[in-house]
């Protein structure tokens, strides 16, 4: 079984942190028999990705999985739909509620995601609020999503979906609407178990 992990111009094409890191250019050619799972970095070429929707769709349609980092503003998959901005004053704007379970953030706090502090070590949450900047992990939403659909967190007093989960064919979509997940599976957040409930996951054709 193998996860790939698309990127932009990847500086090593093999295995790291137990995916097999490719070009998303070269991500259409990779999706082999033995291929379970997709890690889409945030920042991949979209428009590329348009050019092979009907691909991508099918590999999912068939079994596969297909993790989605950013903000969507084209529509590569099947079922995706586009990320909206979020209006935002107050850190309070962009607090995550945990409104489904999913495997992924099983035993992850919420509130441990919200906070960026630039500091190493574990920090207590009045800390956190105190010297963070939040915004990283989402500050805008997806609306009108496929029947069907798994929401694990909202975003902010609008309760809009940030985080969320859907069937496609015999495959599975999930969406995460802000910065790469894997940047907050870390052991100073107390969140590192988040990185391989990830990859298990993806390995689930």
């Amino acid at each position: 079984m193998t996860i790939l992990h698309a990127v932009m111009a990847p500086a090593d094409a093999g295995v790291v942190q137990d995916m097999r890191e490719v070009d998303v250019y070269d991500l259409p050619a990779s999706l082999s028999d033995d291929v379970t799972g997709v890690h889409l970095a945030g920042d991949v070429d979209q428009e590329f990705l348009v050019e092979h929707r009907e691909a991508l769709s099918e590999f999912v349609s068939h079994g596969g999985r297909v993790m989605v980092n950013g903000h969507v503003q084209r529509i590569f998959l099947d079922g995706l739909v586009r990320w909206r901005k979020l209006d935002f004053r107050t850190p309070a704007d962009l607090a995550l509620t945990r409104v489904g379970e999913h495997p992924v953030w099983a035993g992850i706090d919420p509130d441990a995601l919200l906070y960026n502090t630039g500091m190493k070590g574990i920090i207590d949450l009045a800390e956190r609020e105190r010297i963070g900047v939040a915004g990283f992990y989402g500050r805008g939403c997806y609306l009108h999503l496929p029947a069907e659909t798994l929401v694990v967190h909202t975003i902010g007093a609008t309760a809009a979906p940030l985080d969320y989960e859907y069937p496609l064919g015999r495959g599975q979509v999930l969406v995460h609407g802000g910065n790469d997940l894997l940047q907050f599976a870390t052991a100073d957040r107390g969140t590192a178990r988040m990185r391989d409930q990830l990859l298990t996951w993806l390995s689930g054709r």
